[in-house]
């Protein structure tokens, strides 16, 4: 039987396709394998795909400006951060910031309103705004953006048409990966640094300092010191936890009898059925829709520990010394998502919903990131972040 010999153009697919799933950088990070995900894909999509973007990329004017490298370049820098909305990417992508804060540069941030809130007062950025009006007369010596993608490079070539940048994926794109270890090395590479992994551990952790909120919630935060806190809602229906009521029972019979409720809008039935039901056995400290996203951020680190499912809420919990527990479908891999501490834990579902955890288990780990470890070993940790 005979085998027909691949066109030229199905080598050249397969050629760019590979190029585009396979990480470049000098030290491996967490990334689903490219023959993996070339086999669920196809070659010829993610060839096209690829093809696509490269003219896009081409015909943007950015290439001429491009740097591969940081290291002869002025300490004054712009990170465009776009393309990503989500609050847990942010948490992610931004991380090593603190690298370049330790090397000496001075970052501001141009990134969309939300994301600008999220990181308002942030220590390791000396501007963080959405308003790319206010940036256009700073003398920035470089800029960096999240990738090669069109969305990415919108607000460079609108408004930084000129200035050199550089990109932290390139053209990678695709396979899940370790989203804070891969911008962390790929910052390394382009800095030629070699860091210890204790360093690259602490550069690759989500971090984000609790804002100042107001001396009356700050009282409120200090009732929540004994209270397991439980992330509500969710947008994802196979994201979302709903066990929430078989999971204090167990945690009852644990001896715990105290609990936060936090949570967005989409979290409210949730927070309500919580209270019809424990209201005279527990007490529950209901925020579910009611705070902002720093006053969420102080009450999880005020909590005694955290349970919540992948998303938000749980890359901003990561962000505090609070011990927690963290809820994962099969699909996703949590040591990409979470940082590496003995007071994080996890929880993985043996298919696609993370309601097929058990709440036995979510409460045995709960019980044993806030018993048997104490909080001052992750505050420890935090220490040089």
């Amino acid at each position: 039987m005979s085998h027909q010999t691949p066109s030229l153009l199905d080598r050249y697919l397969k050629h760019v396709a590979l190029e585009t799933i396979t990480p470049q950088l000098t030290k491996p990070v967490g990334v689903v394998p490219t023959e993996d995900y070339m086999t669920e894909m196809g070659y010829q999509r993610l060839g096209w795909r690829a093809l696509r973007r490269r003219l896009i990329f081409a015909s943007s004017g950015q290439a001429k400006s491009k740097l591969d490298s940081l290291a002869l370049v002025g300490k004054r820098g712009l990170w465009l951060y776009f393309g990503e909305g989500q609050m847990g990417d942010a948490l992610m992508d931004l991380a090593p910031r603190s690298l370049l804060k330790d090397e000496g540069f001075r970052m501001d941030l141009l990134t969309d309103k939300f994301i600008a809130h999220v990181f308002q007062n942030d220590p390791w950025f000396e501007n963080v705004t959405d308003d790319a009006s206010s940036l256009t007369e700073v003398p920035y010596d470089f800029a960096i953006v999240l990738s090669n993608k069109r969305r990415s490079l919108q607000h460079k070539r609108k408004y930084f048409r000129n200035l050199p940048w550089v990109s932290l994926l390139e053209s990678f794109s695709g396979p899940d990966y370790h989203r804070a270890g891969y911008v962390t090395q790929r910052l390394s590479d382009l800095l030629s640094l070699d860091l210890t992994p204790a360093e690259f551990s602490r550069h690759a952790c989500q971090k984000l300092k609790t804002q100042m909120t107001s001396d009356d919630f700050q009282s409120q935060t200090s009732e929540v010191k004994n209270a397991i806190g439980l992330c509500l809602g969710g947008v994802d229906p196979l994201r979302t936890y709903t066990g929430w009521s078989s999971v204090i029972s167990e945690l009852i019979q644990r001896g715990n009898h105290e609990f936060l409720l936090v949570g967005s809008g989409n979290g409210l039935a949730e927070a309500q059925r919580l209270q019809k039901q424990f209201r005279n056995s527990v007490r529950l400290h209901d925020y579910v829709g009611k705070c902002s996203i720093a006053q969420s951020h102080d009450l999880l680190a005020a909590a005694k520990g955290v349970i919540c499912a992948d998303g938000g809420l749980m890359h901003l919990a990561a962000t505090t010394s609070t011990p927690m527990v963290g809820l994962f479908s099969s699909s996703i891999r949590p040591e990409w998502r979470l940082p590496s501490r003995p007071t994080v834990a996890f929880a993985c579902a043996s298919s696609a919903d993370v309601n097929d955890i058990a709440p036995h288990e979510i409460a045995e780990k709960t019980c044993y990131v806030t018993d048997q470890l104490t909080i001052d070993q992750a505050a420890l940790y935090l220490d040089g972040v």
